[in-house]
């Protein structure tokens, strides 16, 4: 078999569709001489195999074949690499218009067209008495204000507004309204991906309502809505609305210690925004606004007349939610109703599937349960998750899969996400759950959640698949940098450099990637260098657990501290610090490093250890006595731990400050238990303060503290075994 030259190679730049470049790559196939058998056999030991069925579905145009199967084929069929991009060139063209097509057809309709509940409108308690769907709607003092915002002033430039509000508080009712009010006739977008907004930007329509409810979806994937975006969106007529949950609009509008340009970017988008406050009550003349509406609508007089909960949770059947799932009629309902939840606190926002939710469930469900066949399991669980509570309330709601007569999968109703999720904020999820979601969860956006859940609760036995598939099936660049530097903290350069050799394989342009991968190299060649005396030497040791940790950050920041660099020394100090080096720091400032000495009698204070600062000042360290004699005009403990703790907890899981307060305070109160359970919530920054703790208190070895922050633990908390012989599939 002779390799293709470019005389013979079948000319790609002619396909148009999937059917076409299919046929194109077929050809292929034929004139090589291969059968989907062969190509099969011999890709069976690389990274890729080929399977048939997959190659079959690509060639007959029934599927897209996605980036790195294309690169794989075109080895197999010998193709030189100077010729890859005509075929990938193909392979964009026609998925940039089946996307633009849909974007195409989403706006087909006049907003005044669209379904409220396909607009995210929650279902409401029923009322055999009621002539609509949706119950009367109660004027909120905020309508005024929210519709001036949307209406245009005739200077020809779009608006930007975003309502925030807590779960089922009337947000997207209130934005239906007022749309309606202000742009009925105008045309309506309500993409299911960010891509099919950043394919707009170039030439933006005119006179177009862009939906965007529940905008976090939107601004966590990859890629995320850029302000780039929303501003050319916004130099036409249009207008841009979305809402978002508290919790979310804090996380993302405030500045982070550590910013990435993507954090940054979003933080610009939200500035730019119209936002409208959403409360989670009526205020008294709402209320008085709903009893006149009562009197035509018994729904409204319902939820005036129930407990303990807000008009508006009461129209979305929140109690009856919350009842659906403590008093689950049978284990196997509880167990998919937490599922569904559970992945919802995870981060994953596509519904779920009928399989996944069943793969899942093993892990919450008792031993004797578990006996029965899956089948069983989804007749007991799925008329009670899907049953109609009050009307069309629900707690798993269906989801077509975009064409009619299809069905995706089931949400978790978001009352009943947000209520499970404060109150099963510290609970393990379960491997089953883990393993179900980042095998089989197909959304890119999804994935990338899963696997930051994952790396903040030390679980990297989970985000290495997540990352993986980021890589592999979606092209993420990004993903396969952060999976080769997962790899390199385990030891294990000989994967994570395949990695980053495969990425630059299939996008030489990628320099994020040629960064690393020289990075890598070098780093390997340095614990390569080291390890014969790492084997008998605990500083040699410690120094190379640190090199795989942070990729010789702190190493390199030693050299140049050592050479005289005083911002790399300062850089190092405060490294050390969050570390809990204590060790390292007290050596530096013995070493008279007036910037450690400060680092440390700060670290004592924050610990409460009075014992060391005593002992430092009475030493004639300046910064001990100073920490000292402020540690006893304070007290040893600080005032008020207990409500300050409270406080925060409420407010940590997206507020990256109280996060980080949080995780402070627990540090100073040598709180062991209470990082670990801010671990299990994925709290930011937990795992990092608990790390520092167990090295600070000498609580375990540093062997064991650098096996914790290469490896991570199991689902069940237990700290995992490296892995024997593993290679990743990248």
């Amino acid at each position: 078999m002779s390799p293709l030259t470019p005389e013979s190679l079948f000319d790609p730049a002619r396909a148009r569709t999937r059917a076409e470049l299919g046929a194109a790559l077929n050809a292929l196939r034929d004139r090589q001489g291969l059968t989907l058998g062969e190509i099969e056999k011999r890709t069976r030991d690389r990274p890729l195999p080929l399977k048939k069925a997959t190659m079959s579905k690509a060639f007959n145009g029934r599927t897209l074949i996605n980036h790195r199967t294309l690169l794989a084929l075109l080895a197999v069929c010998d193709v030189p690499e100077p010729l890859h991009q005509p075929w990938l060139e193909a392979r964009q063209r026609i998925w940039a218009a089946e996307r633009g097509a849909a974007v195409r057809r989403a706006a087909l309709d006049r907003f005044d067209a669209a379904s409220p509940r396909d607009l995210g409108i929650h279902s409401a308690i029923g009322d055999p008495a009621a002539a609509d769907d949706l119950p009367e709607y109660v004027e909120r003092d905020f309508d005024f204000g929210l519709r001036a915002a949307l209406a245009t002033d005739g200077s020809n430039r779009g608006r930007f507004v975003v309502l925030v509000g807590g779960s089922s508080t009337g947000k997207t009712r209130s934005l239906y309204e007022a749309v309606m009010a202000v742009a009925p006739n105008w045309w309506l977008i309500h993409p299911s991906e960010t891509d099919e907004l950043l394919q707009l930007r170039h030439d933006p329509p005119s006179q177009t309502v862009f939906w965007l409810d529940e905008l976090q979806r939107y601004l966590g994937g990859r890629p995320h809505l850029s302000s780039a975006c929303i501003g050319a969106l916004m130099r036409r007529p249009n207008l841009i609305v979305g809402t978002l949950w508290p919790d979310q609009y804090d996380a993302r509008s405030a500045p982070g210690l550590r910013d990435t340009d993507e954090a940054a970017d979003v933080r610009r988008l939200l500035q730019t925004a119209i936002v409208i406050d959403v409360p989670d009550a009526f205020s008294p003349a709402e209320l008085q606004e709903a009893d006149d509406k009562a009197a035509v609508d018994n729904r409204i007089r319902i939820a005036l007349n129930t407990r303990d909960t807000g008009v508006t949770q009461a129209l979305a059947g929140g109690p009856a939610l919350v009842r659906a799932w403590t008093i689950a009629p049978n284990p196997y309902a509880k167990a998919m109703i937490t599922v569904a939840a559970d992945a919802h606190r995870l981060g994953v926002q596509a519904p779920l599937t009928e399989d996944l939710l069943a793969a899942a469930m093993f892990g919450y469900l008792p031993g004797p349960q578990r006996v029965a066949s899956v089948d069983e399991w989804l007749h007991h669980a799925l008329p009670h998750a899907t049953r109609p509570l009050h009307g069309d309330v629900t707690a798993l709601r269906p989801m077509d899969g975009g064409r009619p007569g299809t069905f995706a999968g089931y949400i978790v109703a978001d009352y009943l996400a947000q209520h499970l999720g404060r109150h099963r904020r510290t609970e393990r999820v379960p491997h089953e759950a883990w393993d179900a979601l980042v095998t089989r969860i197909n959304r890119p956006a999804d994935l990338r959640r899963l696997s930051d859940s994952a790396t903040a609760r030390l679980r990297f036995v989970y985000a290495e698949p997540a990352l993986e598939r980021l890589a592999n099936e979606f092209g993420d660049g990004v993903a396969a940098t952060e999976l080769a530097q997962l790899l390199i903290r385990q030891d294990r350069f000989e994967a994570g450099i395949r990695v980053l050799r495969w990425r630059l394989d299939s996008n030489p342009r990628d320099r994020n990637a040629s960064w690393h991968l020289a990075r890598a190299q070098e780093l390997w060649e340095l614990a390569e260098q080291l390890r014969p005396a790492a084997a008998g030497d605990a500083a040699v040791r410690q120094r190379l657990d640190d090199m795989l940790a942070d990729g010789g950050v702190c190493d390199d920041l030693r050299r140049r501290a050592d050479a005289g660099d005083v911002l790399a020394g300062e850089e190092l100090v405060e490294r050390l610090a969050d570390l809990g080096r204590l060790r390292e720091l007290e050596e530096r400032a013995d070493g008279e490093h007036r910037y450690a000495a400060e680092a440390l009698a700060d670290l004592y204070l924050t610990r409460g250890d009075l014992a060391r600062l005593e002992a430092r000042a009475g030493a004639g360290d300046p910064a001990a006595a100073l920490r000292l004699s402020k540690a006893h005009a304070e007290g040893r403990h600080p005032e008020g731990a207990e409500s300050q703790l409270a406080a925060l907890r409420a407010a940590a899981g997206p507020d990256p400050e109280a996060a980080r307060q949080l995780c402070a305070l627990l540090f100073a109160l040598r709180d062991v238990e209470g990082l670990q359970a801010e671990v299990e919530a994925g709290t930011l920054g937990a795992a990092d303060r608990l790390l520092a703790l167990y090295t600070a208190d000498e609580l375990k070895s540093p062997q064991q503290v650098a096996h914790l922050r290469a490896f991570g633990l199991s689902a069940d908390g237990r700290p995992l075994s490296p892995p024997s012989g593993r290679t990743t599939d990248v």
